[in-house]
């Protein structure tokens, strides 16, 4: 198997030493070692595949108190070097974005961003393209996603303040980039509208919760389906892959009065 300098991986799964001596004899799945967009980590052996990306994964998630056996991890799209629980990984990432937005608000001199509404637009289609015509599946899937839409609304505030510092489009931009923003087009719109000059008062902006999110997502699930084992976290990317095909979070964004 030979080694792979790549970016770190999209998602990771920590194992046990024995689970990971099966995998790499095994010829059915050894080539996942040697995947580039997910990491299998052994908990404490040396690897046989990916050596240096292994090792620096495994130091992260020592230190972040996340090795934890059996448990599906997904790197953080707007952090490179952190990884959450996939159990918590949709509403982390999609509050994160949300004060993100925040922070960029706040180099554009805005006063304060405000929490509108979580709108979740549902999958339509069975993973091979075909339209859902099952009604215990459609309605499976409206629960589901009435059940994000209520624990996310549940977790932002109604109102953050942002002081109204002095604008700073090139901070804007820059966090942006930093932070892995700039493929979300509202984002960039937002920026571009106060380099303008026109002066705002108000603005709505809305953000797609999971726009860098999908990627490591489908990496996930793609493991986890072929390892063929059971981990935590992935029945949750299954139902949200199956389910969800955006989560839209709409901000209304104040500037001073003056």
């Amino acid at each position: 198997m030979s080694e792979q300098l790549t970016p770190a991986p999209r998602v990771a799964i920590v194992v046990s030493d024995r689970t990971y001596r099966d995998i790499s004899n095994d010829d059915r799945r050894a080539h996942l070692l040697d995947a580039p967009d997910s990491l299998v980590v052994p908990y404490s052996a040396n690897p046989v595949a990916q050596v240096d990306r292994v090792v620096a994964v495994r130091e992260q998630l020592i230190a972040r108190d996340l090795m934890v056996t059996d448990q599906l991890l997904v790197r953080n799209p707007y952090d490179l070097a952190a990884y959450e629980f996939a159990d918590d990984a949709i509403e982390t990432f999609v509050k994160a974005k949300y004060y993100l937005l925040a922070t960029i608000a706040a180099h554009l001199g805005a006063t304060s961003i405000k929490f509108v509404k979580v709108e979740i637009e549902q999958d339509k289609s069975d993973s091979a393209g075909e339209l859902k015509v099952d009604v215990k599946v459609v309605n499976a899937d409206a629960e589901f996603a009435r059940s994000i839409k209520n624990r996310l609304e549940g977790r932002f505030e109604a109102t953050t303040d942002l002081g109204g510092k002095p604008v700073d489009v090139e901070a804007a931009r820059a966090f942006m980039l930093e932070r892995s923003m700039s493929t979300d087009p509202d984002v960039r719109g937002l920026i571009d509208l106060c380099a303008a000059g026109n002066p705002l008062r108000t603005h709505r902006v809305k953000i797609n919760g999971l726009r860098e999110s999908t990627r490591s997502f489908k990496a996930g699930l793609e493991l986890t389906t072929k390892l063929d084992m059971k981990f935590g976290g992935g029945g949750l990317l299954k139902r949200a892959a199956e389910s969800i095909s955006s989560i839209e979070i709409t901000t209304e964004i104040a500037w001073p009065k003056n």
